[in-house]
């Protein structure tokens, strides 16, 4: 089992980046365990709290990962007193990827398969948090979890729109050539051939700090890891298992970055235009 704690210290280097009052302390940091996916050890952060009504579970983006989400949001939902789990999807934070095909379905229902997993062994009513690419997976996988009482997401895109595709693209004008070019390659033996992330998105735009961005981009955990042609493919075209205008299965609140250089507010709000579940910025 790789972990947070002997296989990667870029999280640390990060962390120390923080405001004093906002680092994650050495005795007070989340406990590592693994859970089994077709075969794949996926690793995952706890903060166990069997007090606790609600349990949060979060998920990361394209350049993030589990450890970097309990940083920013989750050590401080565990201590007021929420339990917090953090899954890292296949390719990224420290989780073991054992299967050769991976797509992005594939991350959608590994984390809701997680999620149902963990409610049906000791129920606490779930509710999800997402940053960037994560704030649509929760969404996506959220079609596909038995319950769900919220989701909270930094962004939401909903990436088959051509607009919300090209503001999220590292090279504008492109999409209506590289899309269905990217489409035609992931059916053939080309479809396993590893993109680096931060070759075709705006990883530059992760954080607006040099000192953190250098630290993550470098880190193959996080903003400098890569995912299978395949993957990136299908995450471009995905279609919403509900529409928005038929989604009423929890409220969503929409958490916007104010100085946001990647995904500013205009593209979530295209991204939910519509939608009929109760919906806050």
């Amino acid at each position: 089992m790789k972990t947070y704690a002997s296989d990667n210290n870029a999280w640390k280097q990060v962390n120390a980046l923080l405001p004093k009052d906002f680092q994650m302390r050495d005795d007070f940091l989340p406990e590592e365990e693994t859970w089994e996916w077709n075969g794949n050890v996926m690793h995952i952060d706890r903060y166990a709290n069997p007090q606790s009504e609600y349990r949060i579970f979060l998920h990361h983006g394209v350049g993030t990962n589990g450890r970097q989400l309990m940083m920013i949001f989750g050590h401080k939902m565990a201590a007021l007193g929420y339990e917090v789990v953090a899954m890292d999807n296949l390719g990224y934070g420290m989780t073991e990827v054992k299967q050769k095909d991976v797509t992005y379905d594939n991350w959608v229902h590994a984390f809701a398969d997680f999620v149902n997993a963990e409610t049906r062994r000791d129920h606490k009513k779930p509710v999800l948090y997402g940053l960037s690419a994560g704030g649509m997976i929760t969404y996506h996988a959220s079609c596909y979890m038995d319950e769900v009482y919220g989701i909270i997401g930094m962004c939401f895109l909903k990436n088959d729109d051509k607009t919300v595709g090209e503001e999220t693209s590292k090279f504008k004008g492109t999409s209506w050539m590289v899309v269905p070019t990217m489409q035609a390659l992931s059916k053939t033996p080309l479809r396993r051939l590893m993109i680096p992330m931060k070759k075709v998105s705006k990883m530059d735009a992760l954080t607006n700090n040099p000192e953190a961005l250098k630290i993550m981009m470098e880190d193959s955990a996080s903003g400098g890891a890569s995912v299978q042609l395949q993957f990136l493919a299908e995450y471009m075209t995905y279609r919403m298992p509900i529409p928005v205008e038929d989604y009423d299965k929890c409220p969503i609140l929409l958490t916007q970055p104010e100085l946001d250089r990647w995904t500013p507010l205009k593209l979530g709000q295209i991204s939910m235009k519509g939608i009929k579940a109760p919906f806050t910025v």
